[in-house]
């Protein structure tokens, strides 16, 4: 086993090389912090790979089972950096240019506290964000099209609640610990009450995964969502629609033997709507929500008796009130009636438009595009706090 260790080692050692090596050196600025990121990631690996092979404890036979589990965990770590990091800076086109532009006037408009992530059209899994390689993926055409681009905004939130030793970011992350407790002391009185009941085994499992979700997922994606609404409005709300409806499950779905990593359709549509009446946008919840009750009308979506149990109105909105303090406290841009940046405005015209006028929206779209991505508009500069 020492020798294959070894020329392995040898080999994964080659292979990190020649990954850094495939990092381009005539990308523009922007690209240079995920590349810094990477190099260091492989350089630490390969550091880590080192001292596995030069340790003569790991050597002996006994510690066999501990040097694989190791070199097994490294390989996973260098797995990632190829298929997502590295290969985003070898394959990053105008396309992504132009998104990370977009990203970048975003991140300006709103007074972003945190570095801006890069952006990537290499995503097979929808929008999603890595805060370790602070690399936001979106898929191939999106970058084409308006109605989607409101999820930037909620990718933008997860590095917040990740990062760390940061005091701008205190708010937020400190509104996120609290709005945690508040659903783990909902829980824990519905495990009293069935304690007393005397209930059904059942009802203490899904307690139980129900606890386990809101921890480590639900919550997380709850203050994405809000942190989204907040900034961004209307538009933001409208695209949780579109996406439900074109890739969503049942609206309304519970957890019963496993947990998911996202809280239901229907509990996200709610904790929007309640930050877009808190935000003002009164009139825009109203319609909103009237064509979320038709959609789930003519799609025959009904909540199960879990299903309120499971997302209570209060603690929703609780969660809500919750993000607009973190939000407020952090200083972003909070949007409203009257904010007139250019990316804000225009993703909140193109719902506009695709309501008002649905035969001509595509048209439109098309020329709108282009003026989002070839206007010179300046947008505000972040602040230093």
């Amino acid at each position: 086993m020492d020798s294959y260790f070894r020329a392995a080692a040898a080999q994964l050692v080659e292979r990190g090389r020649f990954l850094t090596a495939k990092i381009p050196r005539d990308l523009p600025r922007d690209y240079d912090t995920l590349a810094q990121t990477c190099r260091k990631r492989i350089n630490a690996q390969l550091d880590h790979l080192q001292s596995i092979a030069d340790d003569p404890l790991l050597r002996e036979p006994r510690y066999q089972p501990e040097r694989v589990r190791l070199f097994k965990r490294i390989v996973a770590e260098l797995d990632i950096i190829e298929t997502i990091g590295i290969a985003a800076l070898d394959r990053a086109k105008p396309d992504d240019h132009r998104l990370n532009e977009l990203l970048e006037r975003i991140a300006r408009e709103i007074r972003y506290p945190l570095e801006t992530p890069i952006v990537t059209t290499l995503s097979q899994q929808y929008f999603h964000i890595y805060p370790e390689l602070n690399l936001l993926c979106v898929p191939l055409t999106e970058g084409r099209f308006l109605l989607h681009l409101p999820d930037l905004y909620h990718e933008l939130g997860h590095p917040l609640l990740s990062a760390q030793n940061d005091p701008l970011l205190e708010p937020f992350q400190s509104q996120f610990l609290s709005a945690i407790s508040d659903a783990l002391a909902y829980v824990s009185n519905e495990k009293s009450k069935e304690d007393r009941r005397r209930g059904p085994r059942q009802i203490a499992y899904l307690l139980q995964i129900w606890e386990v979700a809101w921890v480590k997922y639900w919550m997380t994606e709850f203050f994405c969502d809000l942190f989204a609404a907040y900034t961004l409005g209307p538009a933001f709300a409208w695209s949780h629609f579109h996406l439900a409806a074109k890739r969503g499950i049942d609206p309304f779905h519970v957890p019963i033997s496993r947990s998911t990593s996202h809280p239901a359709d229907d509990a996200r549509m709610r904790a929007i709507l309640h930050a877009l009446v808190a935000s003002k946008f009164t009139d825009q919840a109203t319609k909103i929500r009237r064509c979320w009750e038709d959609y789930l009308s003519q799609i025959d979506a009904r909540p199960e008796p879990e299903y309120h149990r499971c997302y209570p109105g209060d603690l929703i909105s609780a969660i809500s009130e919750r993000a607009k303090e973190g939000v407020n406290g952090m200083q972003v841009r909070i949007s409203s009636g009257d904010t007139a940046d250019p990316v804000h405005t225009l993703l909140n015209e193109a719902w506009t438009r695709f309501w008002a006028s649905p035969d001509t929206y595509v048209g439109w779209e098309r020329h709108a595009v282009d003026q989002l991505f070839d206007c010179r508009q300046q947008t505000p500069a972040i602040h230093d706090s």
